[in-house]
């Protein structure tokens, strides 16, 4: 089954991506991962990078090499669950995986911009924490210093909502359209994203 996360800047796709990689033994894959894990000998390295401090997506044409490179691996023979693709109509005309289901994590434009700035991540362990929702004893089991990605700041998440609320909509429509689309509350915690998912792909099965 290839499924595709759609949502606003800390809907909390990666999680729900992770949560059902676990049950469903498919492998989660998030394209803003593979950008920030590329080498800097990569031939994308460079060009990626300097979209990225900016707020900006990066060009199609890279993007959608660099997922089709990841997509041909043994272990998507069976499937796989996506975020980060599809945010434009021309992603899709430039890669198309036909996708089974497409879940939309819907939250407010408010909590969206909280989610992301007060993210932080150890550089430790490189766990990702949030300042606002996390209690505070499992922050103080951070043993590295908290940093913020140069992508998480207001501004720069401003630009990404911009991006979602216009271009992505229209492939919201287009997947509705398509009878794939799945709308699932994306304010409450993840426990409860997850089994509202599982919901869905039991009515499916």
């Amino acid at each position: 089954m290839k499924i595709l996360l759609i949502g606003p800047q800390g809907s909390g796709k990666g999680t729900l991506g992770s949560l059902l990689s676990d049950h469903l033994g498919i492998p989660f894959i998030s394209g803003g991962n593979l950008l920030r894990d590329l080498s800097e000998n990569s031939p994308y390295y460079k060009e990626a990078s300097t979209y990225m401090e900016k707020g900006l997506l990066v060009p199609i044409d890279t993007m959608s090499s660099i997922i089709q490179e990841r997509i041909s691996h043994e272990d998507c023979a069976k499937g796989f669950i996506m975020d980060g693709w599809c945010r434009r109509m021309d992603d899709l005309k430039a890669l198309d995986p036909e996708f089974d289901l497409v879940f939309v994590l819907d939250i407010s434009h408010d909590t969206s911009i909280k989610r992301i700035t007060g993210r932080r991540i150890c550089t430790s362990d490189e766990k990702t924490y949030n300042i606002y929702t996390l209690p505070k004893e499992e922050l103080e089991e951070c043993t590295g210093e908290l940093i913020q990605r140069e992508d998480d700041t207001k501004e720069a998440v401003e630009i990404r909502l911009n991006i979602y609320y216009t271009q992505t909509q229209k492939v919201i429509d287009y997947f509705e359209k398509q009878g794939l689309l799945n709308v699932i509350d994306g304010e409450g915690m993840p426990k409860e994203v997850f089994q509202n998912a599982l919901s869905v792909l039991e009515s499916l099965s």
